[in-house]
């Protein structure tokens, strides 16, 4: 069982995920950090609805919330489509972190290799257990709030406000349209958390867990693009593939401290260790659950090298990755982050109130 600081930190990591260096959706300009706020607050009903779904499912995942209301058969095939939908989200997040290994740091080294060796730590600890992922979150949570505090306070000479004007420069509708964008990217995603919900010591806590990490994460996203707004103008900043990176190595103090970029860096491989391993998680628990396996970790080195290798392949180019992340993803994603949850809220409501009613109806 994970404690629930713990989860919250697992929480706040994988929210944050690839959003902190690859940016938000980009079409809105100076406004970006508008339509982030806006999406804090259009995920807000969507967690009421997971952590009511986990309420009426006490000590039950995603896996087994399927299964109860659909039965085994439906349960099971909606099941697999969310072991797919997680196994895509780990490789999405493998390949960023190739990429941007590629791009910044590994320019001759073949982009299989890094992805390798952070894809074999996610499969170790996958196979530790979630217990071993929530302690090493809480403490890569706070270098990675420590990291951004610093680099934000450093950078306070060098931010130029005048890029902030004037606002909804480019409109409201592409404001709107970043506001879907990021909703989907970064914060609906937090589906994937149901899926390791039967790990949480406290059953009632769903609810701070979700509105916890959305909050926390959304502080640290919001520092972050408003960083590299304010640094780099709106126009820089949509032109760059990985612009968090560029703007912190812009910061000198004196003659002594520079290269603070690798400090940015570290927290990328951070926030992208932990939503690959979670993602990993999800994906070989409910394959677990949907083939009646004694234990997940049976899949765990499995399904690890099948993401590797999948993130490989899957995408022909950065260019071909950001379209697919910016503009088919929230289509895609949609489904798995909204609609289905939603009939399943409804279905288990009205499951659970014919049971109360049979409940009195035999008592009396």
């Amino acid at each position: 069982m994970i404690p629930v600081g713990h989860m919250i930190s697992v929480t706040v990591l994988f929210t944050v995920g690839t959003s902190i260096f690859m940016g938000l959706p980009g079409q809105s300009g100076n406004s970006k950090w508008i339509a982030l706020l806006f999406a804090m607050v259009l995920v807000v009903p969507l967690i009421l609805i997971y952590a009511r779904i986990h309420v009426l499912f006490p000590g039950k995942d995603l896996f087994d919330m399927l299964i109860a209301v659909y039965g085994r058969v439906l349960g099971r095939m909606i099941s697999c489509l969310y072991i797919w939908y997680a196994f895509h989200l780990g490789a999405l997040a493998l390949r960023v972190f190739g990429e941007f290994s590629r791009s910044v740091a590994l320019t001759e080294t073949p982009m299989l290799v890094p992805m390798l060796c952070l894809g074999l730590l996610c499969i170790w600890v996958v196979k530790a257990g979630i217990e071993v992922l929530g302690r090493s979150a809480k403490l890569l949570l706070l270098f990675t709030i420590a990291v951004n505090l610093i680099i934000f306070t450093l950078s306070i000479s060098k931010l130029e406000y005048h890029h902030l004007l004037p606002l909804f420069d480019k409109g409201l509708q592409s404001v709107l349209s970043d506001t879907m964008g990021t909703f989907s990217v970064t914060f609906a995603e937090i589906i994937i958390i149901l899926g390791a919900f039967s790990t949480i010591s406290n059953k009632a806590a769903g609810k701070k867990i979700l509105f916890g990490g959305v909050l926390i994460s959304g502080m640290i996203i919001l520092s972050a693009t408003l960083r590299n707004l304010l640094m780099l103008g709106p126009e820089v900043v949509s032109s760059l593939n990985f612009p968090s990176y560029v703007s912190a190595s812009r910061i000198n103090v004196g003659d002594f401290l520079s290269r603070i970029e690798a400090s940015t860096a570290v927290v990328f491989v951070i926030t992208t260790f932990i939503k690959a391993s979670l993602c990993l998680y999800v994906a070989s628990s409910g394959l677990a659950k949907v083939f009646k396996l004694k234990s997940y970790r049976s899949v765990v080195l499995q399904m690890g090298l099948l993401m590797i290798y999948f993130a490989d392949f899957v995408y022909k180019d950065i260019m071909e990755m950001q379209y697919f992340s910016y503009h088919i993803y929230k289509i895609y994603a949609f489904p798995f982050q909204v609609i289905i949850p939603l009939v399943l809220w409804i279905c288990a409501e009205i499951m659970v109130s014919r049971s109360k009613h049979k409940q009195v109806a035999s008592q009396q």
